[in-house]
C-alpha cells in the first residue's frame, strides 16, 4: 500500500515559489512519458485497476520504463492510499506496446507483472489506449521528506502538484502546509488523482 500527500498548486508562479521555500538540493529531474492501458471493453477499470506505462527520461542516465498496476486507489483530505505493483521492462518493447497494445499478451509471456495483468483481467477482445499525458518531476531533499514537484501536461492545461510519500502522511502534510502557509503560497488538497483529471478532462 502506497500513502502519499498530494498538495494542489496553482500556477508556474506558485510552483517556483515552493521550490525556493524548500531552500533544498535538487535530487534529479524526470521528464515523464505516462501511457494508459486498458481491454476494448473497459475490463481493467470496471474493477476500479489503473494500468500504466511510464518511459522515464532523467538527466544523465539512459531512460528506463516501468509497468504498473494501481487499485483501490482513495484520496481523502489531500492523502492517497493506493495499491501499487511496479516492475521495470524494456524500454524498446514498452515502446512497441505504445504503438501497438496488442502486443501485451506477446509481452506477457516473458515479464512478470504483464503477466499477473492479462491473467487476473482477461481481455478477449484485446487493448486499448486509455490516454497519455507528459509530467516534469523535480525532486528534491528536504529534511527527512522526498518532495516530488509534479508539472503535469495534459491536453486541456497543466496542473501543479507536490507530493510527499510517508508512513506518517499527517504529519507530512501538516509540516509542508506549515511551509507553504509561511511563504503565503496558495494551496489546496488535490481532489483527484493524475489519471482522473486526464480520464474526466480536469485539474482537481
Amino acid at each position: 500500500m502506497e500513502v502519499e500527500i498530494k498538495i494542489r498548486l496553482f500556477s508556474e508562479a506558485d510552483m517556483a515559489k515552493l521550490e525556493l521555500a524548500l531552500a533544498s538540493p535538487l535530487i534529479r529531474t524526470e521528464d515523464q512519458d505516462n501511457v494508459f492501458f486498458d481491454g476494448v471493453n473497459k475490463e481493467l477499470i470496471k474493477q476500479q485497476l489503473v494500468f500504466r506505462i511510464r518511459i522515464i527520461q532523467t538527466t544523465g542516465l539512459e531512460p528506463k520504463a516501468v509497468v504498473a498496476l494501481k487499485g483501490n486507489a482513495v484520496l481523502v483530505d489531500g492523502i492517497a492510499h493506493v495499491e501499487e505493483e511496479e516492475q521495470l521492462i524494456d524500454v524498446d518493447i514498452a515502446s512497441q506496446i505504445i504503438e501497438n497494445p496488442n502486443l501485451i499478451p506477446e509481452a506477457a509471456q516473458n515479464h512478470l507483472l504483464l503477466k499477473k495483468i492479462v491473467d487476473r483481467v482477461p481481455c478477449p477482445e484485446g487493448y486499448t489506449h486509455m490516454g497519455r499525458f507528459r509530467n516534469l518531476r523535480h525532486k528534491y531533499q528536504w529534511n527527512e521528506y522526498e518532495v516530488e514537484l509534479d508539472r503535469t501536461m495534459y491536453p486541456h492545461g497543466t496542473a501543479y502538484e507536490a507530493e510527499i510519500e510517508s508512513l506518517n502522511p499527517v504529519l507530512a502534510k501538516d509540516r509542508l502546509v506549515s511551509l507553504l502557509q509561511e511563504n503565503s503560497i496558495p494551496y489546496g488538497n488535490s481532489q483527484r488523482n493524475k489519471f482522473e483529471n486526464m480520464l474526466l478532462g480536469s485539474i482537481l
